[in-house]
Parts: C-alpha cells; sequence; structure tokens
C-alpha cells in the first residue's frame, strides 16, 4: 500500500472512530446559515497539555483557544478591547484600579468533576483564574504577564508553589457577586490588553481542586467547544451546548457539531488531504505551493481539485535568529552585528521565499495599525564591514570561532529549513565560518533551551494582543524568571532598554508612548539584540464550504461563528 492511501485510510479511520454512533444535527438557523458539520485541520505541533498558563505557542493556541476564554478581547475591525466574559470594565482616573463586572450567563463545559452538568461561573472562579496566572505553581509558564503589576502579586508568588492562601493575591479583591476590582502597583497602559491575552482565561476552580495536577489532561472552560477525544494523532472538539454567545440574528453559537485537529505527522501530506476533501483548511501555505497543491483553472473544471478561496492577511509574525547573549561569542555585540551584516536579506526572500513575506529592515516590531516602525534604522547588508567587525572581535577571516549550530524546530526540507539553509551558507561565505544546521523536535529544544546548551536559534514572535509592547517585553529582564517559558530566551540584558520599557508601559500619553517604545525598537538594533529576517503574511487556503471563517492578525481563528455549507444548498 502506497504512502498516501495508507494516510488516507488512517484518517479516514479516525473519523469514523469518532462518529460512529452519533446524528448530525439538523437545526434551523436563521441568516441562511446551518448548524452541524465538522471542520478539520493540522497544526505542526502535538498538544501535551490543555492548561492555557502551561502552553503559548500559536499553534495550542489554536487548540486552546474554541475551549478557554478572556475577560476581554480584542475587535479584528478596530483593534479596541471591548468586553468578552466580563461585560463592563472601568479603568479609574489615576489608572491603577481596574474594575469588572461578570457576566451572569456563563457556564463552564459539563465535566465529571460537576456530575456532567454545566456549572454556573462566578467571581470566584474569576479571582481564582488571575490567582492562579499570578501563583508560582508549576503549571503557571506565564507569570511574568501579570506578577509585579498587581498589588501583592510577588508576595503570593513565592507562598503558593504548593498551595494557595485563602484569600489569594491581596490586589485582586471580590466586591460583590458580579464585580471584581484589581489594585495595580502602578497605571499601566497595557493592562487591559493583558486581560485579552488568549492564555489568561477563565478556569472553573472546582474543576482544578478536583483534578489538581492532572488539570492538563481534562481542560474546562467557557467556550463554544470542549475536549472529546485527545488521540495520539488527533484532538477532536465537540460544540457546547450551553455556549453564552449568540450571532446577530439570534442564532445560538456555534454552529459546528466538531473541530477536529490532526497533529503534525499528517503535515506532509497537508495539500493531498485538503486537494480530497479531508482538510477543511490549510494554515500555512507558501505561495510557491499553490500552484503544485491545486493544479490549474482546467484542473478545477474537471473536478479534480477543492473549490476554495484564499484568505489573506497582513502579518504580524517575525520570524528571526536569537543569540544567546551571555556566552561566547555572542556576548560580543561585534560578533552579533558581524552576522546581521552579513546576511543580504533581499536575496534570501527572493531565491528562497519567492517573495512571500517582508524584509525586517526597520527594526524587530512590525509595522501595523498600531506601530509605525520606518523611524527605526535596521544593519543593512555590508560583507566588507561585516568580516572587519568579526575580526575586531578577535575572529580574523573566522579563524578560532567555535563551531556551532543553528538549531531549527523544523525537519529538513520544510521552507523553514530552506531558507536557514540559505542564511547560514551567506553568513559562513561572507565570515569564513562552519555553522551547521541542527534540527531538533520543539518539545525537546524548549528542554535545551533552559539548558543553556542553545547558542543559535531560528525562532519567530508574534503578539497576542496589538501592542509594540507584546514585541518589547520580550526583551526586558523583569520577564525573565521561573515562571517564564519562552520571554528573552536569548538572555539579553541592557539597563537603558530596561528603563526605556518601563517608562512605555506607563506612559499615559499615546504620542510619547510610542516615541518611547521606537527607541527601544532602535536599541535592539543598535546592540544587534537578535537577527531579525521578515515577518510573515497570514495566507491560508480554505475549503468553500466554509463559512464566516475569520482569523486575526495573530493567526488565531474564531471558530464561534464558522458553518458549514455546500455551495447550491439552501
Amino acid at each position: 500500500m502506497s504512502r498516501i492511501k495508507h494516510l488516507f485510510l488512517i484518517v479516514s479511520s479516525f473519523f469514523l472512530l469518532t462518529a460512529c454512533g452519533e446524528s448530525l444535527e439538523d437545526k434551523t438557523a436563521l441568516g441562511g446559515k446551518k448548524y452541524g458539520g465538522t471542520f478539520s485541520f493540522i497544526i505542526r505541533e502535538n498538544t501535551v497539555s490543555f492548561f492555557p498558563l502551561s502552553t503559548y505557542s500559536l499553534q495550542n493556541q489554536r487548540v486552546l483557544t474554541p475551549i478557554f476564554e478572556p475577560l476581554l478581547k480584542v475587535d479584528n475591525q478596530t483593534n479596541k478591547i471591548i468586553p468578552n466574559v466580563a461585560k463592563r470594565f472601568q479603568i479609574s482616573k489615576d489608572g491603577k484600579i481596574i474594575t469588572l463586572v461578570i457576566r451572569e450567563d456563563v457556564y463552564f463545559h459539563p465535566d465529571k468533576y460537576s456530575d456532567d452538568e454545566a456549572k454556573k461561573m462566578t467571581v470566584e472562579d474569576v479571582k481564582f483564574s488571575l490567582d492562579f496566572a499570578c501563583s508560582g505553581n508549576k503549571l503557571n509558564q506565564l507569570g511574568h504577564i501579570l506578577i509585579g503589576k498587581i498589588e501583592g502579586s510577588k508576595y503570593f508568588q513565592k507562598n503558593s508553589k504548593n498551595k494557595f492562601s485563602v484569600n489569594g493575591v491581596e490586589g485582586i479583591v471580590i466586591k460583590n457577586d458580579s464585580t471584581i476590582v484589581i489594585n495595580l502597583t502602578k497605571p499601566y497602559n497595557n493592562f487591559v490588553e493583558l486581560l485579552s491575552h488568549p492564555n489568561i482565561v477563565i478556569l472553573s476552580k472546582k474543576a482544578y481542586e478536583f483534578y489538581g495536577e492532572k488539570i492538563g489532561k481534562h481542560p474546562v472552560g467557557t467556550g463554544p467547544f470542549m475536549l472529546k477525544i485527545a488521540a495520539k494523532d488527533a484532538v477532536v472538539l465537540k460544540r457546547n451546548n450551553h455556549y453564552w454567545k449568540k450571532d446577530e440574528f439570534g442564532n445560538q453559537l456555534p454552529f459546528l457539531k466538531e473541530i477536529r485537529i490532526l497533529n503534525q505527522n499528517f503535515a506532509e501530506k497537508e495539500g493531498d488531504l485538503f486537494s480530497n476533501g479531508k482538510l477543511d483548511v490549510i494554515l500555512e501555505l507558501p505561495v510557491d505551493k499553490l500552484y503544485y497543491t491545486f493544479g490549474t483553472l482546467t484542473d478545477a473544471k474537471k473536478g479534480r481539485n477543492v473549490l476554495h478561496r484564499v484568505v489573506y492577511r497582513k502579518g504580524v509574525k517575525v520570524n528571526f535568529f536569537a543569540f544567546d547573549c551571555k556566552s561566547i561569542p555572542f556576548n560580543d555585540v561585534r560578533v552579533r552585528k558581524a552576522f546581521l551584516l552579513a546576511l543580504d536579506k533581499e536575496k534570501m526572500l527572493l531565491d528562497v521565499l519567492n517573495g512571500d513575506g517582508n524584509i525586517s529592515n526597520n527594526g524587530f516590531v512590525p509595522k501595523s495599525k498600531f506601530f509605525q516602525s520606518q523611524s527605526v534604522k535596521g544593519i543593512e547588508f555590508n560583507s566588507q564591514k561585516a568580516r572587519q567587525l568579526l575580526g575586531e572581535a578577535g575572529y580574523k577571516n573566522g579563524v578560532g570561532f567555535p563551531e556551532l549550530a543553528l538549531y531549527v524546530g523544523f525537519k529538513k526540507g520544510t521552507v523553514t529549513y530552506k531558507y536557514c539553509e540559505h542564511v547560514i551558507s551567506q553568513i559562513n561565505q561572507n565570515l569564513n565560518l562552519r555553522l551547521t544546521i541542527k534540527s531538533v523536535a520543539k518539545n525537546k529544544l524548549r528542554d535545551l533551551i533552559r539548558l543553556g546548551k542553545v547558542k543559535l536559534l531560528k525562532t519567530g514572535w508574534v503578539a497576542d494582543y496589538p501592542n509594540p509592547e507584546a514585541y518589547l517585553g520580550v526583551f526586558y529582564t523583569g520577564n525573565k524568571g521561573e515562571n517564564n517559558g519562552v520571554w528573552n530566551l536569548n538572555n539579553f540584558k541592557n539597563a537603558t532598554f530596561d528603563a526605556l520599557y518601563e517608562q512605555s508601559i506607563l506612559e499615559q500619553n499615546t504620542t510619547k508612548k510610542l516615541q518611547i517604545q521606537q527607541q527601544c525598537d532602535q536599541l535592539l538594533m543598535d546592540q544587534a539584540a537578535i537577527l531579525p529576517l521578515f515577518t510573515e503574511d497570514i495566507f491560508m487556503v480554505v475549503n468553500i464550504r466554509v463559512r464566516d471563517f475569520q482569523v486575526n492578525q495573530s493567526g488565531i481563528i474564531d471558530f464561534s461563528k464558522v458553518y458549514i455549507k455546500k455551495l447550491g444548498k439552501n
């Protein structure tokens, strides 16, 4: 049996297994919409935990955002913060008190802990969720987001590694049955945006008390979907019949019956699976693969490929090389600058990426609706100056430079691996080095980073909310600690940058804040803290039967309104 037929057999068998014994919904929806159906896609990373404070990659966010919800959210049209599970919020005049009024019609997923009943979300659950995000519990890998910003959060972190105190964080106060007050240590201008973070979500206090440290295998949220199956090769989410939202026609959301998420084992055959109707979207398809995957218009007329549409959004994901700035040789700014000067990014974009993407010539923070980066000056290609700087650092003509490897969390043959090969080839040629590439599974790569064994890394970053601070905070020393899984992984430390960053998140004047943020970004370039490559646009291919498919700038899909309807069907 050929490999592709074997793969289809696996996928088909999995679908039959999960659908066996169930009948599709047949409900009437207003506005020409339809209930029922299954939406399928692939992520390029295995989901090892369903606890949102323990996992933080975009791939895992795509699995968890249908299950869990934050207090606030970002409006995709305006980029403004709007209510979500909290129906209202208010900021005091001095900017130090956030008051949130919680919705009274939100229910947690029915689960074993509640005898399969949907329990109402309470203000106690909201406080517990915020307390957990400030805790020293080992499951909380995102403590840097809130710790230090809320009164008493640092003290709580130190004293909550094994159990939580009765009162929790001092600055998080329940005012009444529907209102919670957060007292900040300073008037942070980005705090409400932090409450829209896709990982700072509402957890069930009783579910955690029931499951304890095993909560990562038993997610209980308030979102439109709930976990049905977590198999070796796929995850299945099923419709939450108790979801609180309705659409503009008054239809109960969500419409889909199930979401099926295949893992990275199927990634190599994604195009074939899509063309055979086994997938509803390809999330990451390079432009140069479009013809190869879908063939010609003649093929489409003969029914040889799936009718589809392309979803495009200006992306805000930055691809870059991270140096370990505290260890030899990258503790020398001249070496880091030499690497930046040795790369012709234009050549990389044209030779490998076929023009797909936007070169990062103006700093680390990408140009967007909320940040103009033109005033930031990057380091341009100059191979002669690159060799000169490397020589000044003690490695003339590359002599004595250690034989390092670029660590990549992608397999050989992928687009990422190919452009990494090209970049390393340029740097080797222009600096007379012998750098190599080492492909490592992403979960193992994180462990190597924590152990300090990775000196050069290909990585990427995308903002979780529309603020340059969501990029600049990656390099802030204060975000490095035991409750931090991802920020400042390249050990960049600069007192001037830290001071500017702290000033930026306290500045209340928007124009002045942006000016300070530009200074931060310029300093990153002046210090060659990282080697920014290009920003990646969102380019997705969606089966024509999928309607109301919405994706934000970060690449997260809103599944609550998606519905399946074939062409010509009423």
